[in-house]
């Protein structure tokens, strides 16, 4: 039985356009490959979706003071880590920064021991990467959002 959470993500984006992810490794289980992932995090039961993506947002980078745009994706991913199964609803909030330097001195526990590197991203970049990426359609899905801005209603997305 799957454990079900909802999650706040953030498409942190520079003056340039690019986005920062964080690369995660299962430390349970080294050999399963890495994938890359915004920033973002669980909803507690008495925070706003938008609550939780600034907090997780702060916790990941050591930015405050992100204005958020609108929710531009939702979406549910099943995934196992640290031998646990879980089901999660996804909200993605566009963030912009002008401040390039990441802090991660706020990372939890579990943080410290999977996240492996982090790093700004173009969305020629994400295209011709081989590397895993969620969502999966990360790049198509920020050139659309970056040449037709955000969309009246959130995309769901897989």
């Amino acid at each position: 039985m799957p454990i079900h959470r909802r999650a706040a993500r953030v498409l942190l984006l520079n003056d340039r356009e690019r986005v920062r992810l964080f690369r995660w490794v299962d430390p349970t289980n080294p050999e399963r490959s890495t994938w890359w992932a915004t920033p973002g995090g669980g909803v507690d039961a008495k925070e706003s979706l938008e609550q939780a993506a600034l907090q997780e947002l702060a916790e990941e980078t050591g930015i405050r003071g992100v204005r958020l745009g609108p929710c531009v994706w939702t979406g549910t991913t099943r995934f196992l880590f640290e031998g646990r199964s879980y089901e999660q609803r996804e909200w993605f909030f566009v963030g912009r920064t002008e401040r390039p330097a990441v802090q991660t001195d706020g990372f939890t526990e579990i943080e410290r021991r999977s996240v492996i590197e982090h790093r700004w991203w173009t969305v020629d970049e994400l295209q011709q990467s081989s590397d895993t990426f969620y969502p999966s359609r990360l790049g198509q899905l920020l050139e659309a959002l970056l040449r037709d801005g955000p969309p009246a209603a959130p995309i769901e997305i897989e």
